[in-house]
């Protein structure tokens, strides 16, 4: 038995508990009213791992750096192989010795729900709520020994980034309650289960399949058409060719893979004209033009200027460098090679392939294995010019697993799937069985992230693909059920009158980015999920299928159309007009505060690595979407 009471308390009235419904009534007219709903446990194990779907993992118990968020890089005294996982100081986490508490509200959560695994007890715990009452989000506030759910939320602190405070002049002072009149009851449901659960794979077994327990609301229509594709090809020809490549939004600046050039170049082959192909291919061009003596791909080109991942050039570039970031001086972001190798290969199932793409294959494979023989690991920043070592801690490398793979099977060299095999044993040890992947997004440290997490069901299913072997089969599945905590289940309800209130968006199957970032967003950053389905259809298990489902029927929402325009968050305060052009997709679903209450349901005017996730879907999951 796992020990633990329930207490309800207020100072406005009377609360109760009773099964799974907290009983709220007022004693008489207030303007703010809370309760509370308190579960403390009579035994603690300090080593328990603490879980809040997108939000917590493992307490978020890292060591803690007072970086600002929107830069964040490492100093020379954090740089290593064997360097301690790091994120900034002002995201919510407890202490790396327990203590501290964390203090978040529903909307920072893919589902409100908060999870303990007791590794001695070999219990699991888990509380799960409604999103709100009244239009006010329930809080959370997690400490050593218990669990305080409040209705609404009442922080004593709160995250929010400094740019938005700046950018808003809104500064956060204090949660309000709910007004209430005398004798006015109030009912919302909690529900607490307590499993037996031997390690954490089964922890997250046991979340993955009941994560819907509480609410259950349906997924959005199927909204992919013969138009949204149309849409979607205009918008990368207008927006994001360069005249010499497809790139990011901007198009004077180059990504070598993490958010989406060398994606979208192969869906656009896939799907495109006859001018759109041909600039998919000066898009490889492009690529295979601009490698390092490494054989990695520089990461970063800017107007022509081949530049480093480090943060440092482009303050640079802003007028407010900091020389602390010289320490990472030629940084190489490794998931953007890995992205790009594993991407080269579906290039070449569509396209016609030149030598200069396939020596270039070779060669980003070669210097992984060079790298992992070297390190044992493919780590997060390494010198782009040398192949040094930056940083090691980190599943950034992720995806480089697959691309491995896909090289074995092109190339027929058997080292590459030796060292895919082994990396893929590496980082199951030391992150998924350990319930937390990280480094997967280049500007957030080594905190958790989603991104990391799906990049290893990529990489798994191609192992199983390839081998044969169940290990990897059952990988890839403990993947996807720590991946799919950072997946909204439920209808958000926004706040009336922002833009996502007015568009009706139903947020099931939105993605979380990750612990710092606290948005979710449309996609998989930068997948289409079709590994996922595939995953479906190796094991016959349906779970699968509605969890793709949800994440890819959620995208087309987000789509700004003719029909159904989106607005900027500015043009709904009147300072510009913000009309999002069609087949624009901005990254931002907030449904947390973490930008202000001010930029909850909003969007910002900027195109991103969504759009990539989308045409992919229609590249990639054309069965799912037409069915």
């Amino acid at each position: 038995m796992l020990a633990y009471k329930v207490i309800a308390s207020t100072n406005y009235g009377v609360c109760r508990y009773n099964q799974e419904t907290v009983m709220f009534q007022a004693d008489k007219d207030y303007e703010e009213a809370f309760w509370d709903i308190e579960v403390s446990f009579e035994k603690w194990e300090e080593d328990c791992y603490i879980f809040a779907p997108a939000c917590v993992y493992n307490g978020n118990r890292y060591k803690k750096a007072v970086r600002p968020l929107g830069a964040l890089m490492y100093y020379k005294s954090d740089m290593g192989k064997n360097a301690e996982n790091l994120g900034a100081k002002s995201i919510p986490g407890l202490n790396k010795d327990g203590s501290g508490k964390i203090e978040v509200t529903a909307g920072d959560m893919a589902t409100p729900c908060v999870g303990i695994f007791f590794k001695k007890a070999q219990k699991a715990f888990f509380v799960f709520t409604e999103q709100e009452i009244k239009g006010k989000n329930l809080g959370f506030c997690i400490r050593e020994r218990n669990i305080q759910i409040q209705y609404p939320c009442n922080r004593e602190s709160v995250y929010v980034c400094s740019y938005a405070q700046k950018e808003t002049g809104e500064y956060w002072t204090k949660d309000f309650g709910v007004a209430v009149k005398k004798d006015e009851a109030i009912s919302s449901k909690l529900l607490i289960c307590t499993y037996d659960c031997k390690d954490l794979s089964a922890f997250y077994e046991i979340f993955f399949n009941i994560r819907k327990i509480l609410m259950r609301d349906e997924r959005a229509q199927n909204l992919y058409t013969d138009e949204l594709l149309k849409i979607m090809e205009n918008h990368f020809n207008e927006y994001n060719w360069s005249g010499q490549y497809y790139g990011t939004a901007n198009k004077k600046q180059w990504q070598a893979g993490w958010c989406g050039p060398v994606a979208s170049s192969y869906a656009l082959y896939k799907l495109g004209d006859e001018t759109t192909k041909a600039r998919a291919i000066k898009t490889m061009d492009w690529l295979t033009s601009h490698i390092a003596p490494t054989s990695f791909f520089y990461g970063m080109i800017y107007d022509g200027v081949i530049e480093d991942d480090s943060f440092y050039q482009i303050q640079k570039r802003n007028g407010k460098a900091d020389e602390g970031y010289l320490a990472m001086k030629d940084a190489h972001f490794i998931r953007k090679s890995g992205d790009v190798l594993l991407f080269l290969y579906k290039h070449f199932e569509v396209m016609p392939v030149k030598e200069k793409w396939v020596q270039s294959a070779k060669g980003c494979a070669d210097a992984f294995v060079r790298l992992f023989e070297k390190y044992g690991t493919f780590g997060q920043f390494v010198n782009i010019e040398t192949g040094e070592m930056q940083i090691g801690l980190s599943c950034a490398g992720a995806s480089a697993i697959g691309g491995l793979v896909k090289s074995w099977e092109y190339f027929n060299n058997p080292v590459y799937l030796d060292v895919a095999k082994k990396a893929g044993d590496f980082y199951y040890e030391n992150f998924i069985s350990k319930g937390i992947t990280c480094g997967g997004a280049g500007d957030i440290l080594t905190v958790a992230d989603s991104e990391s997490s799906y990049g290893f069901v990529e990489s798994y299913v191609l192992l199983y693909e390839a081998t044969k072997e169940e290990k990897w089969l059952q990988y890839a599945k403990e993947s996807v059920h720590l991946f799919s905590s950072w997946v909204m289940t439920y209808a958000y309800k926004f706040p009336e009158g922002c833009e996502f209130d007015r568009l009706k968006v139903n947020t099931v199957g939105s993605v979380f980015a990750n612990v710092q970032n606290k948005h979710s967003a449309p996609g998989i950053c930068t997948y289409s999920g079709d590994t996922l389905y595939r995953l479906y259809q190796h094991t016959g298990e349906t779970e699968y299928l509605e969890l793709i489902k949800d994440i890819v029927f959620f995208i087309p929402q987000c789509v700004s159309m003719p029909n159904r325009p989106i607005y900027d968050w500015y043009h709904k305060y009147g300072e510009i007009e913000g009309r999002l052009p069609n087949g624009r997709i901005c990254e931002r679903v907030n449904t947390s505060d973490w930008e202000t209450q001010r930029y909850v349901g909003g969007v910002f005017n900027v195109g991103c690595w969504c759009e990539t996730s989308l045409i992919l879907t229609f590249a990639e999951l054309k069965e799912l979407v037409n069915n």
